[in-house]
């Protein structure tokens, strides 16, 4: 399996997560400053808002990009005993919105959404909740959120779809949902996305259909399109092959 990682953006969200939760902090330090004189008093309450927020929102970051394995590196991980007809690609670049994992398939691509959160996950009614108590709640907001998984995935599936077909392409483009920590509990029904444990995904990937029309120069047209980044890292390219320059519109399988 081919993987494709733009590393220019993952050093530049661990730059923007570092120094996001920096400001949180100096922010929150200054508050006890300002609440010393009764004058400022309301300008610190502010402040205290502002602070937690930016501090919460940088300890989220910093935890999603220092993780170790990051997300992306867990999915290579589990993806990594697939064959040549399987492309990685993570973090591109499609327009103004980045998608963070995008999976070449033999029937077309696969959008992975995935998620940190550990403990119970309940989806019922299209609602996705991450279960827990009110307290663990509190201190956990610094930690991995839940988020809405169905309207991220549903926004990258548009924005590959729309640049395939500004590129001429065109092929079957799906989503999932991926739960990467081993103490999530998943207690789902009917979701609009299959979601799965990442120790599923492989046996999950190997089940989609395939499309028998799909030729190899047609899904190197595909990567050549979607592997877009400030700096790309490419392992497990198969050597003398030569880049696909066609734009030819590829073929849709039949439903």
């Amino acid at each position: 399996m081919r993987i494709v990682r733009n590393v220019g953006y993952v050093k530049r969200r661990k730059r923007v997560a570092k120094w996001s939760a920096l400001l949180g902090l100096t922010l929150l330090i200054a508050v006890f400053v300002l609440a010393l004189n009764p004058r400022y008093l309301l300008f610190a309450y502010a402040m205290l808002f502002g602070g937690f927020i930016l501090f919460n929102s940088g300890m989220q970051q910093v935890g999603k990009w220092s993780r170790n394995p990051r997300n992306d590196v867990a999915l290579d991980a589990r993806l990594n005993g697939l064959g040549d007809k399987y492309t990685l690609i993570h973090y591109a670049q499609l327009g103004k919105r980045t998608v963070e994992h995008l999976l070449l398939h033999p029937g077309g691509v696969l959008v992975l959404t995935a998620r940190e959160v550990p403990g119970r996950v309940v989806v019922r009614k299209g609602r996705w909740r991450k279960k827990g108590a009110g307290l663990g709640r509190l201190f956990g907001m610094s930690g991995p959120q839940l988020g809405n998984p169905v309207y991220e995935t549903t926004q990258s599936i548009a924005a590959v779809e729309d640049h395939l077909a500004a590129n001429q392409l065109q092929v079957d483009v799906s989503g999932a949902v991926v739960f990467v920590s081993p103490f999530v509990n998943l207690d789902v029904e009917d979701p609009a996305y299959p979601a799965l444990k990442i120790e599923e995904l492989a046996d999950f990937v190997r089940e989609l259909p395939v499309d028998a029309t799909l030729r190899q120069n047609e899904r190197e047209a595909l990567v050549e399109a979607l592997a877009i980044g400030e700096r790309l890292e490419v392992s497990g390219q198969r050597k003398n092959r030569r880049p696909v320059k066609s734009r030819r519109p590829v073929k849709k399988r039949a439903a």
